[in-house]
Parts: structure tokens; C-alpha cells; sequence
């Protein structure tokens, strides 16, 4: 595929989605009913298509200085229309369109991970209100939540939540629970070890490879009889349940198999266990899975979990996999930094919703548009590859219209950087820096 396919395609389902209109309007019978300047598929365009400069610059820009740019309260009373549900509809509807399927030995690889950006301050938006201390500034969160295709280096879902509402075990069951992709692996950091979660992964029939905490940190590993080595692979079944009867504590406490059997209480969420009742019989939760100990560095070590084969998947390819996650940390600062996702143009929370569901878009549509171009092979030192910043930028431009389809191939080709795989730099601590009250914008 080429990119003036993908540009046909796309502007495809963008008017497909547009004659749908009704269908994602807050008031169907009376929003977009009239034809005005401003239509239902021109508002979706502009939004996809914004920058970080102000609003009426924007408008200015997307329309190519025409003189007959809608001003900025014209284009807000126009997506104060649009229902919440578009962009999130849409933002599935281009990842259906676009799908490459990629896997790695038959299975997707999707990474899971959530980010919290910075939005527009507002004192009266409760839910994503911040502040630490009554002395300090406040500012106002969101949190996004994604799954995101290690091999196609793509967002494939996501949940967007406030900052008080923020729960990333509920997003991933919400993700998991609505999507139909199968023969999955979900690598997850240590912020998703939890039964819950596990159990979740498991019923839905997928594989994980799941960071936890090392033992003594109050993690999963905790009252598991595990090996004294530096490095083990070791396979674990676990048996939960919610009764707490003279025989499960003697099951769980002085049984030989104690190590088997883990009591789970009431205020802990375990979706697959009911409350326990005295007079019934206790029921259990089976968990199946490997816990390995793999070394990262010199006298650095990590716990991984997974239910993933050990015939088919032995540890240097479960510790192999687990390090192809490190992609969606960058992919979330090329959202914030390059696609600019930390530049709003409304406080209100709607709003702000369809931007960041805008951004994923883009980024998407970048990374489709860069496989479209061939980089040319050369005898270099380095391996090179398309700069992401520059291409979002001519993206935008293509959708916009302001750059033809070979000329933004030529202009992607010719923005090139070095890949350096062996470029390893140690984590520097940084102190923590205030929160930026008020974000000024160039020009």
C-alpha cells in the first residue's frame, strides 16, 4: 500500500463515519441538520488535524488562510455537537481499517500501560482535580489507559479516565472484556500485578508476561515457596478462594501444599469468586502459571509471571519479550511531545476527551503513512529509519491537503535518523518539577 491509498482510505471512512452524523450527534434530530460552513465532517477534520498554536491560528491553518475561516466560537458551538462516543468509534473504526496483523511466533504482542497527561487547568472539574498540599498549585489530570501493538507500533484501544476516577485494573479488564482479538500475549509492568487481573487474562483465554514484586515487597511472590537461586523458572499453581473455615486455615497454614492455597477477603476484587457463606463448601480459583527470575544486568534482576508455555517459551524469550514493552513508553512521549497531546485547546472535559482520542488517531495515521515509504539502502555506519516528528508534521499536512501524496513521500524519505540499538544510558533521578499553570502558545 502506498500513501496515496492510505490518504483514500482514510478520507473514505472519515466521509463514511460523517454520514453517520445523526447517529454520533448529542441532539440527532437537530444538531448538523442544517448545511453550514462548519459540517459535521469538517469539525471531525479540524480536530484531528490541530497543532499546539491557538485555536483561531489553527482554524487559519487547517483552512489554508481562506477568508472564509469559521472563528473559534463558531467551530466550538460545532463540536460542542458531537457526541462522545465519535472519536472513540472512530479511533476503533481506522484500527479495524488498518489492521496489519503483525505477530510474533503466532501470537500479537500487546503492551499494556496508562499515562497521565496534563490537561487545562479547571477548578471546577472535581474529578480530575489536583492538589497535593493547600499551599500548592493545583492542576487538573487525566489518565489514559491503552493497549498498544508492540509489533505494528500501534494504539489498538484505550480508556480515558480522570484523575480521582483513575483505576488502570478496571480499565484493563474493560479492554480485555470488549475486544475480539485472540492468539494474545499482554505484556504488563508491575502496576497490573494483581489476582484480579491474572485471572481476567486467563479466562479470556490470552497469554501475559507480567512483572511482579520481587518477595518481601508485599507482591503475588509473597508465601510462595520459591527457589534461593539468582535466576529460576519455576511453574506455580494457586488455588484462591474466599472461605476462611478451620479447613481452608489448615490447608493454608499447616498443609503440606500450603503454599498451594491462597485466601483472597471480601474487600479485595476478585471478579470469579462470590462472597463465602458458613453453611456452603468453599470454592475455589485456579491460577496456572510460570514465575521466573531473570538477570537484566549486572546485580539486577527481575520477577516475571506468565502462563506461557516453557517447551514452546523458555526464559531468554520471555525476558526477550517483556524488554519489547519499553516501545509504548516512547510511543506515549511521541503522543505528548511530537502529536501534542499536552496541547488543549478548551478546559472543558469533553473536549479534552476528543483531543486525546485525536492524537491516537494520528499517531496511528503516522505510523501507517511511514511504512508506505521505503527507506533507501545505503553503506552507512548506522541503520536508519523515519523520524517520527517529522512525519506526524507532514501527516497533519497531508490530511489537511497542503501536501500532495508524492511530496510528502519525498519529504519522509528525505527525514531521516540513526538507529542505535546499543545506546544504553543509566536512569538518572530528577527532582520533581512544578506543574505548568499555564501553557503559552507560539504564534
Amino acid at each position: 500500500m502506498n500513501i496515496k491509498e492510505v490518504l483514500c482510505k482514510f478520507n473514505c471512512e472519515i466521509t463514511k463515519f460523517a454520514n453517520r452524523k445523526q447517529e454520533f450527534s448529542n441532539r440527532p434530530k437537530k444538531d448538523f441538520s442544517r448545511n453550514r460552513k462548519q459540517s459535521f465532517e469538517a469539525v471531525i477534520r479540524s480536530i484531528l488535524s490541530l497543532n499546539g498554536g491557538t485555536l483561531t491560528n489553527e482554524l487559519l491553518r487547517i483552512n489554508h488562510f481562506s477568508a472564509d475561516s469559521p472563528s473559534a466560537s463558531a467551530f466550538v458551538q460545532q463540536r460542542a455537537k458531537i457526541s462522545e462516543r465519535a472519536f472513540p468509534h472512530l479511533f476503533q473504526t481506522l484500527n479495524r481499517t488498518f489492521d496489519r496483523d503483525c505477530r510474533y511466533e503466532g501470537y500479537r504482542l500487546i503492551a499494556v500501560d496508562g499515562s497521565h497527561i496534563h490537561v487545562p487547568n479547571n477548578h471546577e472539574d472535581k474529578d480530575s482535580f489536583v492538589q497535593a498540599r493547600a499551599d500548592e498549585h493545583f492542576h487538573n489530570e487525566f489518565h489514559l489507559n491503552a493497549f498498544w501493538d508492540i509489533i505494528q507500533g500501534t494504539f489498538i484501544d484505550a480508556v480515558v479516565q480522570k484523575y480521582r476516577s483513575q483505576n488502570e485494573d478496571s480499565a484493563l479488564i474493560e479492554m480485555i472484556d470488549r475486544t475480539s482479538l485472540t492468539d494474545v500475549i499482554a505484556v504488563c509492568d508491575r502496576g497490573y500485578e494483581a489476582y484480579n487481573n491474572i485471572a481476567h487474562l486467563q479466562q479470556a483465554g490470552w497469554k501475559y508476561v507480567m512483572r511482579i514484586k520481587e518477595q518481601g515487597a508485599f507482591g503475588i511472590a509473597d508465601g510462595l515457596q520459591l527457589p534461593c537461586y539468582d535466576e529460576f523458572d519455576q511453574y506455580m499453581e494457586l488455588s484462591l478462594t474466599r472461605k476462611n473455615s478451620l479447613e481452608i486455615k489448615a490447608l493454608t497454614e499447616k498443609h503440606k501444599n500450603k503454599y498451594k492455597y491462597r485466601y483472597i477477603p471480601l474487600q479485595v476484587n476478585f471478579d470469579y469468586l462470590p462472597p463465602s457463606k458458613r453453611q456452603e463448601p468453599a470454592i475455589f480459583f485456579t491460577l496456572k502459571f510460570r514465575i521466573l527470575r531473570v538477570r537484566i544486568a549486572e546485580n539486577h534482576y527481575e520477577m516475571l509471571l506468565t502462563n506461557l508455555p516453557a517447551y514452546e517459551f523458555p526464559k531468554h524469550k520471555i525476558k526477550e519479550i517483556y524488554s519489547m514493552r519499553w516501545g509504548v513508553e516512547t510511543s506515549f512521549r511521541d503522543l505528548k511531545y511530537i502529536i501534542g497531546m499536552l496541547k488543549f485547546h478548551s478546559r472543558k472535559s469533553s473536549f479534552v476527551t476528543q483531543e486525546i482520542y485525536a492524537a491516537l488517531i494520528m499517531h496511528n495515521m503516522t505510523v501507517v503513512v511511514s511504512l508506505c515509504v521505503e527507506i533507501p539502502q545505503k553503506e552507512r555506519k548506522y541503520e536508519y529509519k523515519i523520524r517520527f516528528s517529522t512525519a506526524a508534521c507532514i501527516v497533519k499536512s497531508l490530511l489537511t491537503g497542503g501536501v500532495s501524496p508524492p511530496v510528502a513521500e519525498i519529504l519522509i524519505r528525505k527525514n531521516l535518523s540513526p538507529v542505535r540499538p546499543s545506546r544504553k544510558y543509566s536512569r538518572k533521578k530528577t527532582p520533581l518539577k512544578a506543574k505548568i499553570q499555564f501553557a503559552y502558545r507560539i504564534a
